[in-house]
């Protein structure tokens, strides 16, 4: 980018020779005063052309700017939706009671709305604040509009878990995913995008012919935040790609492709680790920030290696802040790494368990 002082001499270079040697050109002269105005609006000028540029690049855009350059693509920003609960109501008498579908229901400053019966005193309700806000609180619901004779109502499980709106950074990794791999009619491209695009689903991995099945494929699917999937999110995604009779072309899969979709399930990691301190930390200190590390290098592990390695957690742990050395690292009481199922009908994702630490006083830490 070029700077106030080259536009300067840019335009002072122009002035012929002849006249250079009659007139005084120096900072401050009639003519270096008449163009600096020039100078400065050229570089103001400049500012706005690359901010411009920036704007409409995929790779450099920001927020709205972003969002319509990949909608010239056809590839839109997931908005935030709304967690859907199950919610289960009894009477003054303790059993299952029925209640009005619009019904409202608040607990912790969240609102919650019943929309369908699942069965007798049992509902599914959403949640009225899009995003992942809907997806934490269990327990007592109170209601907001007076229900004649009612006992109880109790939040429970999450059937589809409320999502934020798709970050930046997101959206720009699934637009050149999109448009590098080019979905079309059935590839593992096409499935990963259209199960994606299902509210509620957080990531994907599709096995094509598993077992070297012609025509079968196979799709395990997480939750948001890697959870696994509820069967209700299952059941959802299965009418939405191959519901019944499979293979007959009722849903997005084409016609002849017999799909099956499954969740993962969680398999803990105990950890325990020795751990030299730098002066001035205690054990105390420090297991709240080593749970936080461990964990996320856990959940960067879902769909990408099956294999959980002793060195990565070690070298994850030795990057907070106050750790000086790594010592004695045993994952599930074992000094080696652990290895995973990653099979399309047990696929393990590693979730973080106990973080035992102890000190390692024999460690000089300077």
């Amino acid at each position: 980018m070029k700077t106030f002082d080259d536009f300067m001499q840019e335009m002072l270079n122009n002035i012929p020779d002849n006249l250079k040697n009659q007139v005084d050109i120096r900072e401050g002269s009639i003519i270096y005063t008449a163009l600096a105005p020039v100078a400065a609006q050229l570089v103001e000028q400049q500012f706005y052309a690359d901010n411009i540029q920036d704007a409409t690049m995929p790779d450099t855009a920001l927020g709205d700017d972003l969002t319509r350059r990949c909608a010239e693509h056809g590839v839109n920003r997931y908005a935030a939706t709304n967690a859907i609960r199950k919610g289960a109501f009894t009477d003054e008498s303790g059993g299952p009671m029925d209640v009005p579908i619009g019904t409202k229901f608040g607990a912790d400053s969240i609102a919650y709305t019943v929309i369908n019966k699942i069965s007798s005193g049992i509902y599914r309700l959403q949640c009225q604040q899009a995003g992942v806000v809907g997806n934490s609180y269990f327990g007592v619901l109170l209601p907001i509009d007076n229900i004649a004779g009612l006992g109880t109502a109790t939040l429970s499980e999450v059937l589809t878990a409320g999502e934020e709106e798709e970050s930046d950074d997101e959206l720009r990794t699934r637009f050149y995913k999109e448009i590098n791999e080019q979905p079309f009619g059935g590839n593992v491209a096409d499935y990963e995008q259209q199960i994606l695009k299902i509210p509620g689903v957080g990531a994907v991995k599709v096995f094509p012919t598993p077992n070297d099945e012609g025509g079968t494929v196979q799709c395990v699917i997480v939750a948001p935040e890697n959870k696994p999937a509820s069967e209700s999110l299952i059941q959802a995604v299965q009418n939405v790609i191959d519901p019944e009779p499979h293979g007959q072309g009722y849903g997005i899969a084409p016609i002849g492709h017999c799909v099956t979709i499954s969740t993962v399930t969680e398999f803990p990691v105990n950890i325990s680790v020795s751990l030299a301190l730098e002066t001035g930390v205690d054990i105390a200190g420090i297991q709240a920030p080593v749970e936080t590390t461990v964990q996320k290098y856990l959940e960067s592990l879902a769909f990408s290696d099956s294999i959980v390695r002793t060195a990565r957690v070690e070298a994850a742990i030795l990057a907070v802040s106050g750790v000086a050395d790594v010592s004695n690292t045993l994952l599930n009481g074992n000094a080696g790494n652990i290895t995973l199922s990653s099979a399309f009908d047990d696929y393990q994702i590693p979730v973080e368990g106990s973080v035992a630490i102890t000190e390692d006083t024999d460690v000089s830490v300077s």
